[in-house]
């Protein structure tokens, strides 16, 4: 890993997504040079890449004029889309992203890249004193976490933050994995964590977004949801298909021993099906299993 001397004077490309972000992405790449560009790291040094996804504002112009380098896409891609574009063309090793609506503090980067020092990806987890989350996003974030939490087996504070450092080179072996949407930075999180590298995380605040968020409660919960599982099943797939199979012997135990009794013979065909469900859920895990090893 890159040493702290190294890492305070390394060239350091900054990832922003942006879709219709025309009111906050001037100061959010003003406030990224003010707090990057030092006398160790000079301009040259940072690069502030503005991944423009498709806005019908000028998001792009007053990204520009702000001195961030603009790649466009011609329609809306995604957030996942929009970080992948900007990985692939980002001119330098060391890469910190960030969101265009503000709510990210720029002055946490700095602490990002000491942790990165002795690190493979350094986060931003919003749990300082000053954070504004949605209320009607707490409970799904909460849920969301503790499922993670379980089939990692790994502790995370914060699950999709948009804040992170990380070396491009560990990054683009992943990048196949992840979705086009707002699931990118969970499946990254997971990715890293299910394949034993280390990640830190730096307590920060997280201010009200400017503009209209991009979020869709129901569905991206969906999305995150279905991209925790998904994940695990990749790189570690027994802890998914074990505890089906122990719920489907539990349900045919219950049956057996509590239900039967009140309804006779007619219940027999359902513990033979969830006796084979449960051992096929287990054959399937080590056939999983079998498949992420060799990967």
């Amino acid at each position: 890993m890159t040493s702290s001397d190294t890492i305070s004077s390394a060239p350091v490309t900054v990832i922003v997504p942006a879709h219709n972000e025309s009111q906050a992405i001037e100061r959010v790449v003003r406030d990224i040079y003010g707090v990057l560009v030092t006398p160790e790291r000079p301009a040259a040094k940072v690069e502030v890449l503005v991944v423009d996804d498709g806005s019908t504002d000028d998001t792009a112009r007053q990204a520009e004029m702000a001195g961030a380098r603009v790649v466009r896409h011609e329609e809306n891609l995604g957030y996942g889309a929009a970080l992948k574009t900007g990985i692939r063309a980002a001119s330098h090793e060391i890469i910190l992203t960030t969101d265009g609506d503000g709510t990210y503090p720029a002055a946490a980067m700095p602490r990002l890249l000491e942790e990165l020092a002795c690190c493979d990806m350094a986060v931003g987890a919003r749990t300082g004193t000053d954070v504004h989350i949605p209320w009607e996003r707490r409970p799904a974030k909460w849920l969301l976490t503790r499922l993670a939490v379980y089939l990692s087996q790994k502790p995370i504070p914060d699950l999709n933050s948009g804040l992170r450092a990380f070396r491009r080179q560990d990054v683009l072996p992943y990048l196949r994995l992840c979705p086009s949407g707002f699931s990118f930075s969970t499946t990254i999180t997971l990715a890293f964590l299910c394949n034993d590298r280390q990640v830190r995380y730096v307590a920060i605040d997280y201010h009200p977004r400017v503009g209209k968020s991009k979020l869709r409660p129901l569905r991206d919960t969906k999305n995150i949801l279905l991209t925790i599982v998904r994940s695990i099943i990749f790189f570690n797939p027994l802890r998914v298909f074990v505890p089906l199979a122990m719920t489907m012997f539990a349900a045919a135990t219950v049956v057996a021993l509590f239900v039967r009794d009140s309804h006779g013979n007619i219940l027999d065909g359902t513990i033979s099906i969830l006796v084979l469900g449960g051992i096929q859920m287990i054959m399937l895990g080590f056939l999983a299993e079998a498949i992420a090893r060799l990967r």
